[in-house]
């Protein structure tokens, strides 16, 4: 009789989980526990071996994705698949440590690590058809102009500061997957099941934060100023 997922090896529990996401790429019932042991072991006790074989379990995952991705050509005329596969796991490991996320089901895990392969390709294509010069926003401006306020969001140093700027952990999620990660609210609520009441939620929650942004602007200029 097989131990609980906790008392079991990373050995064994890697030999259960390559077995489990084999049933869950036919589509066939799986038993989620084992590879949700992994994540755990990864992500809430940062053991570096779990993530070593977090990365083995899941790579081929990130490969067929990067396959079947609408996008792949034009991104692969920038960057090899490894690199988009390496970007995704290190935005993986990002967002699950500052966001503190946890996951309850095998579903949703490899939803969000699906997310962060969408984000580092369309990063990457949307920094390689960017001019190699261009304006400096102008963060004072009084309408509601979105193109300008998604720019916001290409700058490491900016998007710091907005997420500084944002209250609330919903807001903050709201704004790196719609503003960083240029997702759609219906994309949102598919990536991110149970997260949000729907799309009018996040509707509302984009709406606050392009005008706490406004409101905003001065500190941003700022702020950025003293870089």
């Amino acid at each position: 009789m097989d131990k609980p997922p906790g008392e079991m090896s990373l050995t064994d529990l890697a030999e259960h989980c390559a077995y489990e996401m084999r049933k869950y790429r036919r589509k066939e019932p799986c038993d989620d526990k084992y590879c949700l042991e992994i994540f755990r072991r990864a992500v809430v006790q940062r053991s570096d071996a779990a993530w070593t074989v977090l990365r083995q379990q899941f790579h081929e995952s990130l490969r067929l994705w990067m396959g079947r991705h609408a996008n792949r050509e034009a991104a692969l005329r920038h960057e090899d698949e490894q690199s988009y596969i390496d970007d995704a796991f290190r935005r993986f490991w990002q967002a699950v440590s500052e966001q503190k996320l946890a996951f309850s089901t095998l579903a949703g895990a490899l939803s969000y690590l699906r997310l962060c392969l969408n984000c580092a390709i369309m990063d990457t294509l949307r920094a390689y058809s960017r001019p190699k010069e261009e304006p400096i926003p102008d963060y004072g401006q009084s309408q509601l102009d979105e193109p300008s306020v998604e720019d916001l969001y290409h700058e490491n140093d900016l998007w710091e500061i907005v997420q500084s700027i944002l209250p609330g952990e919903k807001e903050r999620r709201v704004a790196y997957l719609h503003f960083h990660c240029n997702l759609k609210p219906r994309e949102i609520m598919r990536y991110c099941p149970g997260e949000f009441s729907g799309e009018d939620e996040i509707y509302r929650l984009k709406r606050n934060i392009v005008e706490r942004i406004l409101r905003n602007a001065d500190k941003i200029r700022w702020r950025l100023s003293d870089k």
